[in-house]
């Protein structure tokens, strides 16, 4: 409340930000990343650029707005796990089109790559260029995820988003919802929630999670409902992206057994990533990557 005086049990700073996650549990997983995104000429700019260097991260596309401190986000946690965010990115950080496509313009085909990029994770911390971004992909022959997250005050802004364009959309519940505000399933249970996105918006794959209850997976048109691990909960911060890049990446390279194994081995990620304090810092290592549980046994 305004005028209190509230004690904190600990404060720590690290770099951050759920592209950031994404970007490292994906480079601890093995695979070639390269970082799209603004910062400011600053001491903190340039911890986020030192950290995804460290990673094995390309940074050469990042792009350095002189005059402007970096964003930062300010998370609370509670004792319990859960957490609230206070954040914000102005609109010259925003990641657009044109830094898309110039980008790709040095680490693609017509830049003489040989290994060219093959998909794009993409984030709403700008939901207003979402649109030029999902275009400039498509154009390149990019494999387009989305995590709809944070959510835009104004819900107009993705209703007005070519989700059809999207090859795997990972959204938790109140997301889900809120996608399909107006829409068929938008107030129906939990479970249909990725049937509904599938059907209504156009998405080939969706995966809703669910919390503690798991989540939904629709892909080759049916689901799959598959209950979460038990879990140690010290700090749900950066769950979700790890989550999100690790299923992601298995689902578009093919690797494991299968979408249930791909579920099994993104779960696993997020429960190391709750079982202690952080974010970037409670991502899981390369080590415990390389650690996926038997699938066998977690039916």
């Amino acid at each position: 409340m305004w005028g209190d005086d509230l004690r904190a049990d600990a404060i720590r700073t690290a770099p951050g930000g759920k592209a950031l996650n994404q970007a490292v549990t994906l480079a601890r997983l093995g695979a070639r990343v390269t970082a799209l995104g603004c910062v400011g000429a600053d001491a903190v700019g340039a911890a986020v650029r030192g950290a995804l260097a460290a990673e094995g991260i390309d940074t050469a596309a990042m792009a350095v707005v002189p005059g402007r401190p970096t964003p930062v986000c300010v998370v609370y946690s509670r004792a319990d796990g859960e957490n609230a965010f206070v954040w914000q990115v102005p609109d010259a950080f925003a990641v657009t089109a044109d830094l898309v496509t110039a980008a790709l313009g040095e680490t693609g085909p017509a830049a003489g790559a040989a290994r060219p990029p093959e998909a794009l994770f993409v984030t709403l911390d700008a939901p207003e260029h979402i649109g030029g971004v999902l275009r400039a992909a498509g154009e390149h022959g990019l494999r387009v995820v989305v995590n709809p997250a944070p959510l835009p005050a104004d819900l107009s802004v993705v209703g007005g988003i070519a989700w059809e364009q999207v090859d795997i959309l990972v959204p938790n519940e109140a997301e889900a919802r809120a996608l399909l505000a107006g829409r068929r399933g938008a107030h129906g249970p939990a479970a249909h929630l990725a049937d509904a996105i599938a059907d209504e918006l156009g998405v080939e794959t969706v995966c809703v999670t669910l919390a503690e209850r798991g989540c939904v997976l629709r892909i080759d048109g049916s689901s799959t409902a598959v209950p979460a691990p038990p879990a140690e909960v010290v700090d749900t911060t950066a769950a979700s992206d790890a989550f999100t890049a690790v299923l992601c990446a298995q689902l578009l390279t093919g690797a494991g057994a299968g979408a249930r194994a791909a579920v099994r081995r993104a779960q696993h990620a997020a429960a190391l990533t709750i079982s202690r304090p952080g974010a970037y810092e409670a991502l899981p290592t390369r080590a415990e990557l390389r650690g996926w549980p038997d699938e066998e046994s977690n039916r």
